[in-house]
């Protein structure tokens, strides 16, 4: 979770320094380039990087298989990369002759090449999957706290956007390129590429990018084909999808850490267990994800006027119109992420995953035409919740959607009472960090009194735990 959270949180530190420097054009410029930059990444070199891990991961004990896994994924990325820069190349120059927005932005995104480049020469692979999670961490943070400093001395103009670019290319590649000077020296001592079965298999993991990422720089690049002059709403959505990505990493999360006490119920096939356990699990992160969102829906349009602006409160709006996504990705993860893999239906995951980016596709021609980029909001959330549905109806034998209903209704309407008390007490006030901070402290008192009065499992078991705890504290001080 800490090097997800750095890669986060850390972007978000010059967000407002950068929105205010440069403006909504400029930013919105400077968002489009990275999101086309960043679908390519991803498609072409995203599905390598866990299919890496996960082989070194296993190979990990095995010494003679490292140096042959390493190659061979680093030529795939190789091969990935001269691919992906092709599709970039022909995708740029062919918009280029009838969209307004890539012709005249055309040597901003020619920075998209450096920013692939550095890409590739992430090794991050390579360290998680032999787990020395240390180095990729520090690297991280390290070169985005230089990154910052560097925008804060160069970047002071509106007209600073390409400057800016080639600043994050630059990083990228020194950051990036640094990884490779604390390589184990075995690695070098025989180089070897294997059989092209290895490629196929890498080829086959290409579903492991579907998801949430993929689908929202989708319908990202749908808007700036089909609506070319909407480069300021792209800034907008860069901006609502940061800051809204730091809730949902914590809500997954919550998620993840069921995981291993699902696989030890899994592994001693106990139902009645594994029941219990689904049911705790989606209770936890319901408990956990519907504050959240409600939350956020209640205070986004206060808390970005006041921090990046009153010219990007749009920012606000796209933040309450994403906050769905917090609860359909921390379910997902319980469905998907751990009972349908765990009973060995990956090929259901990867099945509802495809459709549901089909359907993220088509939904997003439909839409976005008549509704912008609102469209492309509509399509993801549409597609994360289908996704949800048929993988409900996979893991049915655990879970039903009545129990579904029964396990979170009480939380959905503790939290939609708290986001009306929040929306009906603050209505007039200021856009202030204050009224920001106010709103937080009433919506936890709301949500907490409200999940008491409706008797949630939780706060009794809550309860027991820190009974527990004081027992354990009042013996050692009375010895």
């Amino acid at each position: 979770m800490s090097y997800e959270l750095i890669n986060v949180i850390i972007p978000l530190i010059p967000l407002s320094y950068l929105l205010h420097v440069l403006g909504v054009q400029s930013y919105g410029v400077v968002a489009f380039t990275i999101g086309l930059t960043d679908i390519f990444v991803l498609i072409f070199l995203g599905s390598m990087n866990l299919l890496a891990q996960l082989s070194l991961n296993n190979a990990l004990y095995e010494d003679q298989k490292v140096p042959k896994i390493f190659w061979n994924v680093l030529f795939m990325r190789l091969m990935m990369l001269i691919l992906g820069g092709l599709a970039l190349s022909f995708l740029i120059n062919w918009a280029s002759g009838w969209n307004i927005s890539y012709l005249q932005n055309q040597s901003t995104l020619k920075l998209s090449y450096l920013l692939m480049i550095g890409s590739f020469l992430d090794l991050s692979w390579y360290y998680l999957g032999t787990r020395q999670k240390t180095r990729p961490l520090l690297q991280a943070a390290s070169m985005k706290i230089v990154f910052l400093m560097l925008i804060l001395i160069t970047v002071k103009t509106s007209n600073d956007a390409y400057r800016y670019l080639f600043l994050m290319g630059v990083i990228r590649i020194v950051g990036n390129g640094l990884m490779w000077f604390s390589l184990p020296r075995e690695l070098f001592n025989e180089i070897s590429l294997g059989s092209w079965r290895f490629l196929k298999t890498g080829l086959t993991s290409v579903t492991t990018i579907l998801g949430v990422e993929l689908f929202s720089l989708t319908g990202q690049l749908l808007v700036t084909l089909l609506k070319p002059y909407t480069l300021d709403w792209i800034g907008y959505y860069q901006a609502a999808l940061q800051l809204n990505q730091v809730s949902i990493v914590v809500v997954v999360t919550v998620g993840l850490s069921t995981m291993p006490r699902f696989y030890q119920i899994y592994r001693e096939n106990n139902y009645n267990k594994l029941i219990e356990h689904i049911d705790n699990a989606v209770e936890y992160v319901t408990a956990f994800a519907v504050p959240v969102m409600f939350g956020t829906a209640a205070t986004a349009v206060t808390f970005t006027t006041w921090f990046l602006g009153g010219t990007f409160k749009d920012v606000g709006l796209l933040m309450t119109v994403l906050s769905p996504l917090i609860l359909l990705l921390g379910w997902n993860t319980i469905l998907g992420g751990q009972f349908l893999r765990l009973a060995g239906k990956n090929n259901i995951v990867h099945a509802t995953l495809v459709l549901g980016w089909l359907l993220n596709v088509l939904l997003g021609l439909l839409f976005i035409p008549k509704y912008g980029l609102f469209g492309a909001i509509y399509a993801l959330l549409i597609s994360e919740f289908l996704i949800f549905l048929i993988q409900l109806f996979y893991a049915r034998e655990v879970i039903a959607f009545g129990r579904i209903v029964a396990i979170t209704s009480k939380y959905l309407v503790t939290g939609l009472l708290m986001y009306l008390v929040i929306i009906v007490s603050t209505y007039n006030w200021p856009a202030y960090p204050s009224t920001t901070v106010f709103q937080l402290i009433l919506g936890f008192v709301v949500y907490l009194i409200g999940i008491v009065l409706l008797r949630s499992p939780l706060i009794t078991k809550a309860w027991l735990i820190i009974r527990a705890y004081t027992k354990v504290i009042r013996r050692r001080y009375n010895k």
